[in-house]
């Protein structure tokens, strides 16, 4: 059964034209957030790490503009709760329990490291820092502000004004194999490795809800449920605080915080990451994705209150992935028998798959 319909509610307060000053540098709250797991970072750029359901970890990434976050948004999307622990936090900040994987018992300094500069790698790809401005009073984001957004978010669809209505469905592939944006297939210790080629290649489309709007001025509401929720909101004009509220069905990460103007917060949960869905691709279930499936979908939401003053306006984005599907690309030839693709058995015994390390193979 599909969930209610989202829908966005607000009015656009006309900009009046004012200068402000810039504000007192906020600190992060100091009381920790319902579920929280762990913390890095300082008032400018950090990342929170909550706990979700069935043992699973969301994050948040606080920014402050012009400033670069602390992890990279590619980075942040695209590898697991510890991978991004691992990968900012400092050698003294211990990782947490809830945070840990059958990966984490054979991680090495060097892998640890590698993720760093993977990290460092995709952080040099973003401008080093935008110019600087006071917050604005005039009750619009600026361009700058909505590319800083955009590039903090990870889509340049985000704080850009809609076409229509700031709801609507979208859907968005990427690509598994050497040389593509993800990996193809996992090189672990001990883990169930397909026995891949070059020419092997995997898409996987994923269908989301989305929620796209800048400039907005008054209260917003954004609903749907689905397998993950990526939400952010940027205060990018007015002369005080707005109330970001976000929850997710079982998740104890559920919360409301405080933007101060100029920050920005990005929050993901679920089961939608590049990281889960290679995953499916390492262990050979190259069909395998996550269907749209009222049965297996958490409800998630949004809100954004205190953003009704006349000069107040924000930037809002939101993601809700409903399905996503693994698509085997690659052709015959690739493996030199019009017959053989890729893998798709069910355990280490099938041919198409290659163990190594000390504690042998899962079955």
């Amino acid at each position: 059964m599909k969930s209610s319909v989202s829908f966005l509610a607000l009015a656009l307060a006309s900009a009046v034209c004012l200068v402000g000053v810039t504000p007192a540098h906020a600190e992060l709250p100091r009381t920790p957030l319902p579920g929280e797991l762990a913390r890095v970072g300082d008032a400018d750029s950090a990342v929170i790490w909550l706990a979700g359901q069935n043992g699973d970890v969301g994050m948040a990434v606080v920014a402050k503009f012009p400033h670069r976050p602390l992890v990279a948004p590619r980075f942040f999307l695209k590898h697991s709760a510890e991978e991004v622990f691992l990968a900012v936090a400092p050698d003294s900040q211990p990782l947490p329990a809830a945070l840990r994987s059958r990966e984490s018992l054979t991680r090495t300094s060097s892998q640890r490291e590698q993720l760093r500069r993977d990290n460092a790698a995709e952080l040099a790809t973003l401008p080093e820092s935008f110019a600087e401005q006071s917050s604005s009073l005039a009750g619009s984001c600026t361009a700058q502000q909505r590319t800083w957004a955009a590039s903090i978010y990870g889509d340049p669809t985000c704080g850009q004004p809609p076409a229509g209505n700031p709801v609507f469905t979208a859907t968005v592939s990427d690509y598994y194999c050497e040389g593509c944006e993800n990996p193809l297939g996992s090189d672990e210790p001990s883990a169930c490795t397909p026995a891949l080629l070059p020419c092997d290649r995997v898409r996987r489309n994923s269908t989301s809800v989305r929620l796209r709007t800048t400039s907005w001025n008054g209260p917003v509401t954004f609903q749907h449920s689905g397998h993950s929720m990526h939400f952010a909101v940027h205060n990018c004009s007015g002369n005080g605080p707005v109330t970001f509220n976000f929850s997710r069905a079982g998740w104890s990460g559920s919360g409301s915080v405080q933007l101060d103007p100029l920050e920005m917060w990005n929050i993901r949960a679920g089961d939608f990451s590049a990281a889960n869905a290679a995953k499916k691709v390492t262990m050979g279930q190259w069909t395998v994705g996550r269907p749209e499936s009222g049965s297996t979908y958490d409800f998630n939401a949004m809100s954004v209150d205190a953003n009704s003053g006349a000069t107040d306006a924000i930037t809002a984005c939101g993601d809700i992935i409903t399905k996503y599907s693994m698509e085997d690309l690659t052709i015959p030839a690739c493996h030199g028998n019009a017959d053989v693709a890729l893998c798709n058995g069910t355990n280490c015994n099938n041919a198409c798959f290659h163990c190594y390390g000390p504690n042998g193979c899962p079955n």
